[in-house]
């Protein structure tokens, strides 16, 4: 086996290193001095920084200089949110883990994927258990996890997902774009979404909303259960755990709402 990485590792590596030049100490930068620093060629910094640029990492100055641009401190706001939002809640999904003793997911969106990322799972005792790797990405179609956290998105992100082929991912995936509006106005009815092998044959659960007072989504927790452990009364119980969780999740993330009832539009 050979040890030298994949041509594609070597151009990521080299790319995450042209961005990690980018500094409160020195936030602008030339080509060639980009190349002479990171011991590139000219050629391949002038690629690297093109598709930065293209992607909306990286913008153009007057003076012929580079620096990061929009796409850049959104993913890494983005990123600091997702690390507090995770510390803050491990003990809400601890506390859903050993009350419904099934898989718990905590997801936030990402607008520009059309989907709900994995940000933390925390596993059932059972030895027939679900489980997802924390950074899959759910499209926001299907399942419950995602479809709760579609209900509560800017109307703009909704015509978005609507905008783009429905793709079936299980026997039960809703691809008919009606039906899924129908869907979502019942998940903001009752601020809960339930689903049965929508994104995984043998799988169901519920997932609900993590609101701010303003009725802003922050995040969403899961429950995935497989269908060998599906009733009415495993249903009702998994969605009044879980709204009961993240009552308690949005208390934590905005304390203007602790003493008040789950606000939700």
């Amino acid at each position: 086996m050979t040890s030298e990485k994949p041509e594609t590792m070597k151009t990521l590596a080299k790319t995450l290193s042209v961005l990690d030049l980018f500094t409160d100490v020195r936030d602008e930068w030339r080509v060639t001095d980009i190349s002479h620093t990171l011991a590139l060629p000219v050629a391949t910094t002038h690629r690297i920084v093109s598709s930065l640029k293209a992607h909306g990492y990286l913008q153009r100055t007057d003076r012929s200089r580079y620096r990061l641009d929009e796409r850049a401190f959104d993913l890494g706001s983005r990123a600091v949110r997702t690390l507090d939002v995770r510390a803050a809640l491990q003990p809400v999904l601890r506390d859903l883990v050993a009350e419904t003793d099934e898989t718990v997911i905590l997801s936030v969106p990402d607008e520009r994927r059309r989907c709900a990322r994995c940000v933390d799972r925390m596993e059932s005792n059972h030895s027939l258990r679900l489980s997802i790797d924390v950074g899959e990405c759910i499209p926001l179609h299907a399942g419950a996890t995602a479809k709760a956290a579609l209900a509560f998105l800017d109307p703009a992100v909704v015509d978005d997902v609507f905008a783009h082929p429905l793709e079936r991912l299980a026997p039960a995936t809703i691809t008919n774009p009606g039906k899924l509006r129908q869907e979502l106005q019942l998940i903001r009815s009752r601020s809960w979404a339930y689903s049965y092998e929508e994104n995984d044959t043998g799988a169901w659960g519920v997932g609900a909303p993590v609101l701010t007072l303003g009725g802003n989504l922050v995040a969403v927790i899961g429950v995935a259960a497989p269908t060998a452990r599906h009733s009415k009364a495993a249903t009702d119980q998994l969605a009044a755990a879980t709204q009961a969780a993240v009552r308690r999740a949005s208390q934590i993330l905005d304390p203007r709402l602790r003493g008040d009832s789950h606000t939700s539009r």
